[in-house]
């Protein structure tokens, strides 16, 4: 007890020895805050000592933001956007009283009366950050905001927080209140490529800023903090609640009364559908990345503007026909991507859709997914079989054939006994296909693929009839271009010109020097045949009344992928089916639901045109010398009604030489290719359910055979249209 009354005597002592020290200490300390607080005070009018004025000549309104694209299609319409989507430039003046005022009520109550910085928002922020140990908070005004969104990264250093302070002090000096506050509303980033109030009210609510109501206005001030994570597109009801808190402030500050603000939360505000311009973003995606390559290397000024060929048209009907005919049959067949090409004969893209959804996927299917083709690939096999001499209406026996071990067949091991080489496409024939491959030789084949615009490497083995390459639905649709271009190389594009905002142009499209790579006759020809595919083969849902089309159909083995690819005069379009993850559908055949997505598109994208027919040649077709025509082959293989007359068949395909001359007069010799080995895959099954929609025409089937005495009756190529009801498949 006694001991602990002595150190007590002790310290006392010791402290009272020492009180002057103790004394000048907290006077020291005193004095040490009251300058740091004088310095913090005097702050913003000690850095406006040293920032220098800026120079109102540069456009603040550009400056350190990503170039913004506009697209415009031809007629000159704003179609879409990439990069930063900026809306307009408005003024105070131009917006409703309380837009401006709900982002001053949750960024900077004291943003009229300070000088840009705020001392307490200050204090605060280096509070936190020295506890944390780390840049963890800004404490930033509005006019700060603006110095970082023109001048700074968004790095979180002590350093650029030096430079952020000097540059606020500057833009004080320089700018009123009304231009800081302006040049903010019309820069800060908004979420979803928005830039700026005027754009995000595009992009959320399809209207100007101009128009927005009080809760539109209250839900875009919410998104300056995390504009990705509070996006209404993520979390509608959410973000609809954080606008209530901003409705909370604005009554508090005196900005709207109680009343408004109970009206406001009534209706609180919705985000418009954007399933529309969405489905765009596939397009300009790509268009984008052309942009990158066409002006590299050049100075440009400010945005730009590129001139495309889109067409708003077509790209909504694909969108629609993927949306209604997946939505409809897609999960009972296990089909839940989809790929739409459209393009005119030119090479003149005017839609790409690449999925299904942009909003869940901005995966580009039409541009980057490369799958197998299935029979849509035989196109390049019949054409390199015409090349060499072969006539449409040369017959060919569907026979075992065996090369190296590997046999191809038919589905379900059908049939089809001795047809036309047009009809062995029109029916998508393995056998004959794989035969056909043979005579002419695979590396035909692949020159056939390759001067049509196919740029993937193709490996030359003999299951590649079967169409085992991987290809894009863009490729595909591009190699089909050349046939709808009467034979003329196509080279694709998207884009014809490209400006700056000062008006420079910094690309202008030159149309490329005419260059064949299918022969006149050969091309006619190949129409001819991928028209009967259509008319009387696998293709019928693909019919479009009033306007020839010629096309083909695909289906790779186990039903993985699904394709049609055809054209009209006046466009080319290419559709896949599958899943992302290569699944198999449930018997999803080129002939079902791929053609019946292009058939609507190409409805729409027909409609109001001019019914011009398809540049394809008209044969007389094959007579046993008595006047007896053969027209077409049947679902059972074969002919249909009296049995032709008997003809030695030899055990070889005969292949004429001499071409068109000889198609149309007789005549010629034969030979036959080497076998080459290679990988099988999936034919051209029927369609195993009820037609997707009636097919064209009613009635009974055409017979395939008909009597014809009269020499002068019109020339026929399979069933003409309105003939009755070709074979589903």
């Amino acid at each position: 007890m006694g001991r602990g009354r002595n150190i007590s005597q002790q310290v006392g002592g010791w402290f009272e020895r020492h009180h002057r020290f103790f004394i000048r200490l907290g006077l020291g300390a005193a004095a040490l805050t009251i300058a740091a607080g004088a310095f913090l005070y005097f702050l913003p009018q000690i850095f406006g000592l040293f920032a220098p004025k800026l120079d109102l000549n540069q456009d603040l309104y550009s400056a350190n933001r990503p170039v913004a694209l506009t697209f415009v299609d031809a007629k000159g319409d704003d179609v879409g956007h990439r990069g930063a989507i900026v809306g307009q430039r408005l003024t105070l003046n131009q917006m409703p009283p309380y837009l401006p005022a709900a982002f001053i009520a949750m960024e900077d109550r004291s943003f009229w009366s300070n000088s840009g910085i705020d001392v307490k928002g200050l204090l605060r922020a280096v509070y936190l950050n020295l506890r944390a140990g780390h840049v963890v908070a800004g404490g930033s005004t509005i006019t700060q905001q603006v110095a970082k969104i023109v001048f700074l990264t968004p790095q979180r250093t002590f350093t650029r927080k030096f430079a952020e302070l000097l540059d606020t002090a500057a833009l004080n000096k320089s700018l009123s209140k009304q231009q800081i506050l302006e040049l903010y509303l019309n820069r800060i980033y908004l979420g979803s490529g928005a830039y700026g109030v005027d754009g995000a009210a595009h992009v959320y609510f399809s209207k100007s800023a101009r128009e927005l109501t009080l809760a539109e206005a209250a839900m875009l001030a919410t998104l300056t903090r995390a504009p990705s994570a509070f996006s209404p597109r993520r979390d509608l009801a959410a973000a609809q609640a954080r606008a209530s808190v901003v409705l909370r402030a604005l009554v508090q500050t005196g900005a709207i009364t109680k009343a408004q603000a109970a009206y406001a939360r009534a209706h609180p505000a919705v985000i418009t559908d954007r399933s529309v311009q969405d489905a765009r973003n596939y397009y300009f995606d790509t268009a984008a990345d052309q942009v990158k390559a066409l002006i590299a290397g050049k100075p440009a000024t400010g945005d730009l503007t590129v001139h495309t060929v889109f067409e708003p048209k077509i790209e909504e009907a694909a969108r629609k026909a993927v949306d209604h005919i997946l939505g409809k049959y897609g999960r009972r067949r296990h089909a839940s991507q989809a790929a739409v090409v459209v393009m005119k004969p030119d090479g003149a893209v005017a839609a790409i859709l690449g999925g299904r959804d942009y909003d869940e996927s901005t995966y580009n299917r039409a541009t980057l997914a490369q799958r197998q083709t299935g029979s849509s690939f035989k196109a390049f096999v019949y054409l390199a079989a015409l090349e060499d001499g072969i006539s449409p209406w040369d017959t060919r026996t569907d026979q075992p054939i065996d090369i190296n071990g590997w046999s191809p067949t038919n589905y379900g091991g059908e049939n089809f006994g001795t047809i036309t080489v047009a009809d062995a496409l029109a029916h998508s024939v393995n056998t004959i296909s794989v035969e056909l491959e043979q005579e002419v030789g695979v590396t035909a084949v692949v020159a056939a693929a390759h001067r049509c615009g196919i740029t993937t490497p193709l490996e030359p083995n003999a299951s590649l009839a079967l169409g085992t390459a991987d290809l894009t639905p863009f490729e595909m649709t591009s190699a089909y271009a050349t046939f709808a271009n009467h034979g003329m190389k196509v080279t694709p594009y998207l884009i014809t010109e490209i400006d700056d905002s000062a008006g420079h142009v910094l690309y202008r499209r030159t149309p490329p020097r005419p260059v064949t790579v299918v022969a006149e006759h050969v091309n006619r020809d190949l129409t001819a045949m991928l028209y009967g595919v259509v008319m009387s083969g696998t293709g019928e849902h693909a019919y479009v009344p009033g306007h020839e089309v010629a096309g083909k159909t695909g289906t790779t083995q186990n039903y993985h992928d699904a394709w049609f690819v055809g054209f009209s005069a006046d466009y080319v379009t290419g559709v896949w089916v599958g899943n992302d993850d290569a699944t198999a559908m449930g018997h999803v055949v080129g002939g079902s639901l791929p053609a019946d997505i292009w058939h609507d598109v190409m409805v729409a994208a027909e409609k109001g045109l001019p019914a011009t027919p398809l540049d394809r040649s008209q044969p007389e077709p094959p007579t046993d010398g008595s006047g007896v025509i053969y027209t077409a082959s049947g679902p059972d293989g074969g002919y249909s009604g009296p049995p032709p007359p008997q003809q030695s068949q030899p055990q070889q395909p005969q292949r004429p030489r001499g071409g068109f001359w000889d198609w149309l007069f007789g005549g010629g010799n034969s030979s036959s290719g080497n076998p080459q080995g290679g990988q099988s895959n999936g034919d051209e099954p029927p369609v195993q359910d009820a037609p997707l929609r009636s097919p064209r025409g009613s009635g009974q089937a055409p017979p395939r055979w008909q009597q014809n005495n009269d020499p002068n009756a019109p020339r026929q190529f399979g069933v003409q249209p309105g003939n009755g009801n070709p074979q589903q498949n």
